[in-house]
Parts: C-alpha cells; sequence; structure tokens
C-alpha cells in the first residue's frame, strides 16, 4: 500500500508546489494590462470579516497561498505516515475523498495540472485504501 500512498502524496506535494512556482512567475513577470486593470479593481474592494478588514485581492492572494502550503505539507505528513509503517486504510481512505474532492472542484474550475494531479491522486489513494494495511491505530490495540 505504501508505494501506491506515496504516489498520492507526492501528487499534493506536486500541486502545492506548482501551483506557488507559478504564482512566483506571474509575480515575477511584466504586467500584463488587463491583469492589472483587474488587480487594481480588487484592491478596491474592501470588506470586514470577523473584525479584520481586508481587500478582495489580499483575500485572493492569502488563499492562495495557504492552499498551496496545505497541499505541500498535508502531502509531506502523510509521506511521514507511509514512512513510519503500514498506512491505516481509513487514512487512504481520507486522501481518495479528499483527492475526489479536490477533482471536482479542479475540473469545474482549473485548468488541466490540477486536474491530472488530483486524478492521480484520487486513483492512488483509491488503490491504497483497497490494500491491505492497518485498520486501526496501534494505540487502540490491545
Amino acid at each position: 500500500m505504501s508505494r501506491t500512498f506515496r504516489i498520492g502524496s507526492w501528487a499534493w506535494i506536486a500541486t502545492g508546489v506548482g501551483h506557488l512556482a507559478i504564482m512566483g512567475v506571474m509575480a515575477l513577470r511584466d504586467p500584463d494590462p488587463a491583469g492589472e486593470r483587474a488587480a487594481a479593481a480588487s484592491k478596491a474592494v474592501t470588506f470586514a470579516l470577523g473584525g479584520v478588514q481586508r481587500t478582495l485581492y489580499e483575500v485572493d492572494l492569502g488563499i492562495n497561498f495557504v492552499m498551496s502550503a496545505a497541499l505541500v505539507f498535508g502531502g509531506l505528513a502523510c509521506l511521514v505516515v507511509a514512512k513510519a509503517g503500514p498506512v491505516p486504510r481509513a487514512l487512504a481512505g481520507l486522501g481518495f475523498a479528499t483527492s475526489l474532492v479536490l477533482l471536482a472542484v479542479a475540473a469545474a474550475l482549473l485548468p488541466s495540472p490540477p486536474i491530472v494531479l488530483f486524478a492521480v491522486a484520487a486513483l492512488a489513494f483509491g488503490y491504497a485504501s483497497l490494500q491491505p494495511g492497518r485498520r486501526t491505530p496501534s494505540r487502540l490495540q490491545a
């Protein structure tokens, strides 16, 4: 199970790192006039949520960073579990379910790279969840 589980983990990491890399490249390139107008418009829209005031631009940028980091660190956490020993089937199942949700969102709203990577992750985690592995956490075993 751990090989396919690691493939799913690496697909999450690749998606997060790839997104961060694209954000970096876009920040360094010459600004597109249409993109600059859109950025200026999103910087002009402010709102308060939970007592914190932010622009739409800041919220969008923050969501991008947070979700990319979550994918990278979630994938790394899965790799740590896989290295420690047999992967609990429940964790592989959770990775499968998460990847399916991410795949559905990617298919509806994103370009092809995350669609492909989330499809790979869903297949890998799904296959791993069907393989023999630890059924219960070791702390629950007598």
